[in-house]
């Protein structure tokens, strides 16, 4: 059907608009503005989420709001380093062991190309994932995540698929800003090629990780370089402009990353250091996604990056690539992975397993 301009066109558009007033009815006495002001509601965590992920998000409540939507002023990489040292006093009990008591997997801390890595073995090799690898680049706003944590999404991956995985440390952006991390990224792929075939590799992670595979693609692509077979990208970071029309509808309904005012905006401009924001190796959906490996997306109804994750997805098919997205009810930023075992944990991976059995 073609939509050209005509008198069919504008009387077909009348008629849907006097339609549509029939259902929701008309104010002729009021002036159009361009907003409008929504009731103060109180929520709670939605009751379609699986009872373990459920009562941890009741549990978190409100105790992230303070935290996440503080203004940093000065130094904002030192203001950041001074969240990464009270995150790294949180997290002190988990290490290295725990990941492998946790998920059976066998972690060995090792160096590709100069760069830390983690190479992460899972129970058993699944057959089909035999000569193929996973390269895994762990979330924390470019500027967390590091050390043991940088394994511990690649060892769910590991023990979730059966497949082996390369968790890259890569540098902090508090370390060193763009380019550091996505350069760290790269040189560990170039390193996998001369072993496995561009086919046999998929790499992927979550929010930040999202971000840097997307951006890893894309420097690929500008190197002339093969592409991976296959992408995991996680509600990722996509846009550090944060146009997403859920950066407003979920700000502060996603109880985990609450708001991207404060520390999500600071940890923008840290990472993206004398670059502007604008650049798509900083902020990949202003890239070229056209010649991109089949990707599989994870987001939730109430994450503050859902539409990040849903604009990647379009994009991407607007490309042409085939993608898979998994949406799920009621979860926040991330927390598809916050309960192993869980419903959302189990069905993230579980259909990562399946996309990469497709495309590997």
């Amino acid at each position: 059907m073609s939509f050209s301009k005509s008198k069919v066109r504008i009387a077909m558009f009348r008629s849907l608009f006097v339609f549509l007033l029939g259902f929701f009815g008309s104010n002729t006495g009021s002036v159009a503005s361009e907003g409008w002001v929504v009731p103060e509601k109180q929520l709670s965590a939605a009751s379609g989420l699986s009872d373990e992920t459920r009562q941890l998000l009741i549990a978190l409540g409100a105790s992230q709001f303070d935290m996440r939507k503080m203004t940093l002023d000065g130094d904002l990489r030192q203001g950041l380093l001074g969240i990464a040292e009270q995150a790294m006093l949180q997290q002190k009990d988990i290490t290295i062991e725990t990941h492998e008591s946790q998920f059976g997997v066998k972690i060995q801390t090792s160096e590709m190309a100069g760069v830390k890595v983690y190479k992460i073995s899972p129970p058993q090799i699944n057959t089909a994932f035999e000569g193929r690898i996973f390269m895994h680049a762990h979330g924390g706003g470019h500027f967390l995540g590091g050390g043991a944590m940088a394994a511990q999404e690649g060892a769910m991956i590991a023990a979730s698929a059966g497949i082996e995985v390369i968790s890259v440390d890569y540098t902090l952006s508090t370390e060193g800003p763009f380019p550091a991390a996505l350069n760290d990224l790269v040189a560990v792929y170039q390193e996998l090629l001369k072993t496995f075939p561009a086919s046999a590799i998929a790499v992927g992670g979550s929010s930040a990780g999202g971000n840097l595979t997307l951006a890893t693609v894309l420097k690929l692509k500008e190197l002339k370089l093969r592409v991976p077979g296959a992408l995991f990208v996680g509600t990722p970071n996509a846009d550090l402009l944060f146009t997403g029309d859920s950066i407003i509808t979920n700000e502060y309904v996603d109880n985990t990353l609450v708001t991207v005012e404060g520390m999500i905006r600071a940890s923008a401009k840290v990472y993206a250091g004398e670059y502007e924001l604008t650049n798509p190796l900083i902020s990949p959906l202003y890239g070229d996604f056209s010649d991109f490996p089949p990707t599989y997306l994870v987001s939730g109804t109430r994450d503050l990056l859902l539409s990040d994750t849903v604009k990647v997805h379009r994009k991407l098919r607007d490309a042409g690539v085939e993608t898979d997205l998994n949406i799920f009810e009621g979860v926040p930023h991330g927390a598809y992975l916050a309960v192993p075992g869980s419903k959302e944990f189990n069905g993230a991976l579980g259909d990562l397993k399946t996309f990469l059995q497709r495309h590997l």
